[in-house]
């Protein structure tokens, strides 16, 4: 699977990624198509890690590639899957034993004559026992059935019928595994700068580092306790959707683009706000920047008041969520005839 380096010259340049791997991941005791060394953390053994977890999708990522001969330049003779599903050194273990050289390529052991395939064998011992003779007499056998292809040697992905693989490919075959899925997708919004939605996204997972999140993941706080209201624990429901400041600042929000006061039992409510908002879509989209805005104004307040001593300010946050959103907005959307005094009054026209 994993072609094995000429170890000379520049790592990097010379032997490429698969062989820096090998190089690493290799143990020269055992024979796995794809190296990996447990004892090492990192990318190399998160993508391996991934193999079980396919198995369940009937994915075997030891079987999804094997080489189509025609040269035998680029293909291992015992290690790598070509003449046979397997491996021919799983295949036939008696013989992989008394090769020499293990890690031979197909061209090293068959040739051509006007007769057929010319077998070059290099055995450690002059003589196979009748163990030997019987798998030497099926590998034959085995080879000679082969066809062999014009041009070079090449790879094929099992799971794709064009034989190259592809992400869709494994996509393909997961989606028709029962899994769950979620409920709800999170909406993105280019009226915003990604930087202010990824902080939405990440809440509506539980991925900001609030205390609640540090201190489970064994970060020392020095209490769980939310900053802004004091009196429970900070989590991002909390934190967006529970609070006393984040509430005021939701209903003051409400008030100001005219729509329903906005009552939350959860983070879910103020991400789908906009779905139930009266007008048009383009109003509609405005409301959802605007509470895109409002949660990246209210976290960027949190770490003010933990890491600068801040205070909050609710008049000082709804002026910061007014005025960052009519930029971002007016520009993003090109609302260029959006006037200041027009977005102050929520009163824009045509919508």
């Amino acid at each position: 699977m994993i072609a094995t380096p000429v170890l000379v010259g520049n790592p990097i340049a010379e032997w490429g990624v698969e062989g820096v791997i090998w190089a690493i991941h290799r143990n020269a005791r055992s024979w796995n198509d794809i190296p990996v060394k447990k004892s090492l953390s990192g990318p190399w053994k998160n993508i391996i890690s991934i193999r079980q977890l396919l198995l369940h999708a009937d994915i075997d990522l030891k079987n999804a590639v094997s080489a189509v001969w025609a040269n035998g330049k680029n293909i291992q003779f015992w290690l790598d899957s070509w003449a046979d599903p397997l491996p021919l050194y799983v295949k036939f273990p008696d013989l992989f034993k008394v090769d020499s050289n293990k890690q031979c390529l197909v061209e090293d052991r068959v040739g051509f004559s006007d007769a057929g395939p010319l077998f070059i064998w290099a055995w450690v011992r002059a003589s196979l026992d009748v163990n030997e003779c019987h798998q030497l007499q099926q590998l034959e056998s085995l080879i000679e059935s082969l066809a062999v292809n014009v041009g070079v040697d090449r790879w094929c992905w099992k799971y794709d019928a064009n034989g190259s693989f592809n992400v869709a490919s494994i996509k393909k075959i997961l989606s028709s595994v029962n899994r769950d899925s979620q409920a709800r997708a999170f909406e993105w919004n280019n009226w915003v700068p990604k930087k202010v939605a990824i902080v939405a996204w990440r809440a509506d997972m539980e991925r900001l580092p609030t205390k609640c999140a540090l201190s489970a993941r064994n970060i020392p706080v020095q209490d769980q306790f939310c900053v802004l209201c004091g009196e429970y624990e900070e989590t991002s429901e909390h934190l967006f959707a529970a609070c006393h400041f984040a509430q005021s600042i939701w209903l003051n929000i409400a008030d100001w683009c005219r729509i329903p006061p906005i009552i939350t039992f959860g983070f879910e409510d103020l991400l789908s706000l906009h779905e139930i908002s009266p007008g048009s879509s383009k109003k509609r989209k405005i409301i959802h920047a605007v509470v895109l805005v409002a949660v990246w104004s209210i976290w960027k307040l949190r770490n003010e008041i933990v890491f600068r001593n801040g205070v909050p300010n609710t008049t000082k946050t709804l002026d910061e969520i007014k005025s960052m959103a009519y930029l971002w907005i007016k520009n993003r959307a090109k609302m260029v005839s959006m006037s200041w005094e027009e977005w102050g009054r929520f009163s824009l026209t045509g919508l």
